[in-house]
């Protein structure tokens, strides 16, 4: 995608990772209630189904984790880097998460309602019937992921961008959209109104598709 002039690339902060990581595995293999877990490179490691509430990773990376149908209620989550996860089912309700980078991960139905997310990049990531209802998103930059019908049902945007994204399905009323460039994602099906794409930059094939999806007819030229 080309960016326009005046439309800059949201900037995500990238974690700040340790060079030299102080553990590789998580003590008793069971993440704990309210424990805070610092410089960890977990690799190959499966947590799914844990249950965990407040838990905080900090400085850490996640390569070729399970974390399919986990729940960490208010995970925190400080300078983390997730490559290859699997997130799916995982409800990680008003989750907190600053500096944090989501490569190449599996979060199909993916629950985060309520949740903040500042300075954030999903990339190569199949999110399809994610959850992220009432979330505030800052500084968040959608790259290359799917969002078949994702719910971000009133969710707050300030600095948030999509590029090249499947958005078909998603539900996206009562999120306001002003300033956000959709020029290469799809969005057929997507429930979204006038209201919430004013100001935000649609192609002509999505422009007109939304005209015609009002009841309004348009007449071509012979």
């Amino acid at each position: 995608m080309t960016t326009k002039a005046n439309q800059p690339a949201v900037q995500v902060r990238p974690p700040r990772l340790p060079k030299r990581p102080q553990g590789r595995d998580i003590v008793g293999g069971y993440v704990q209630y309210h424990e805070r877990y610092t410089s960890l490179a977990l690799a190959n490691i499966d947590l799914s189904t844990q249950v965990a509430a407040r838990p905080a990773f900090v400085e850490s990376s996640f390569n070729q984790i399970m974390l399919s149908n986990t729940e960490f209620e208010e995970i925190q989550l400080d300078d983390v880097r997730f490559t290859g996860c699997d997130f799916a089912t995982a409800d990680w309700y008003k989750c907190v998460w600053h500096r944090v980078e989501v490569i190449g991960c599996h979060m199909t139905g993916f629950l985060a309602g309520e949740s903040y997310l500042e300075d954030v990049l999903f990339k190569d990531c199949l999110l399809s019937l994610a959850q992220l209802r009432f979330a505030r998103l800052k500084n968040v930059r959608f790259e290359h992921c799917d969002l078949l019908e994702a719910d971000l049902l009133e969710s707050e945007f300030t600095q948030v961008s999509f590029e090249d994204c499947n958005l078909r399905q998603t539900e996206l009323s009562g999120t306001r959209l002003s300033g956000i460039d959709l020029s290469s994602c799809s969005l057929d099906g997507a429930r979204v109104s006038a209201k919430e794409l004013s100001g935000a930059t649609l192609n002509i094939a999505q422009a007109l598709a939304l005209v015609e999806a009002m009841g309004i007819r348009i007449q071509t030229p012979p």
